[in-house]
């Protein structure tokens, strides 16, 4: 659906936090209430406002109207009472914001801040639990910050592939790899727990500064080569980190 883009800087279009509030359901509420930091309820808020908004776009229905379920596996996708096959995936991050929507296919995506991820023990126990062998192999060998942010990129793009196969964090990354293809586009490798790579689609977006985004969508095995999801970020401006 489109292609990926990023919106970076201030948006003078989206409203306040009160106006946040007025389209989340009751459930929603009560969890925005229950963050003890007001940045963390704050970014909460924001992130289930522009799912809600971005749905609006798509489909006649009003912001406050979207209910969502649950799989087993805690997955959340739109009620069935919709009729609606419109999948999506939210991520959210120091600030920032990302959804992606697509029609028809299973979609996962994630996004990541690369802040007050400098030190160099604790990006090597990353990269040891995080990385597959041939992954790590590559990732360590970079200097410094490259390293940090080559790490980061592929975490991002693995929870991506988790959300969108609806397992989350029950995946082992360090079993699930990614390589460039003949075409210098992220791939994934066939492993226990990748099945099928070939279905996948998988993109690392432009990001705002400072950050990583992931993207996987499934194939239908009709789209071109450049294939890419719809994706939007939304930067939260005037948030503070307490």
């Amino acid at each position: 659906m489109g292609r990926a883009h990023c919106e970076d800087g201030a948006r003078g279009a989206v409203p306040d936090e009160d106006d946040w509030r007025t389209v989340l359901s009751p459930a929603e509420l009560r969890r925005a209430d229950s963050f003890r930091h007001a940045a963390d309820r704050r970014e909460f808020q924001y992130a289930r406002w522009l799912l809600r908004t971005e749905l609006s776009r798509l489909v006649p229905v009003a912001a406050r109207d979207w209910e969502f379920v649950l799989s087993r596996h805690g997955k959340p996708a739109l009620h069935p009472r919709f009729g609606l096959d419109l999948q999506f995936s939210l991520s959210h991050s120091g600030g920032v914001c990302l959804v992606v929507l697509a029609r028809g296919r299973p979609v996962g995506a994630d996004l990541q801040s690369c802040a007050g991820r400098d030190d160099p023990a604790r990006v090597g126990r990353l990269v040891a639990k995080c990385l597959a062998p041939e992954e790590r192999a590559e990732v360590e060998r970079l200097p410094g910050r490259r390293r940090r942010d080559a790490l980061i990129q592929l975490w991002t793009l693995k929870e991506a592939y988790a959300k969108a196969v609806g397992l989350g964090l029950r995946l082992p990354f360090n079993q699930i790899a990614f390589h460039r293809d003949d075409r210098g586009r992220m791939a994934l490798r066939p492993t226990a727990y990748v099945p099928d790579p070939g279905r996948w689609s998988c993109h690392a977006p432009p990001a705002p500064a400072g950050f990583r985004i992931g993207v996987c969508v499934a194939r239908t095995g009709r789209e071109p080569p450049d294939f890419a999801p719809h994706a939007r970020t939304a930067v939260q401006t005037g948030m503070s980190n307490d």
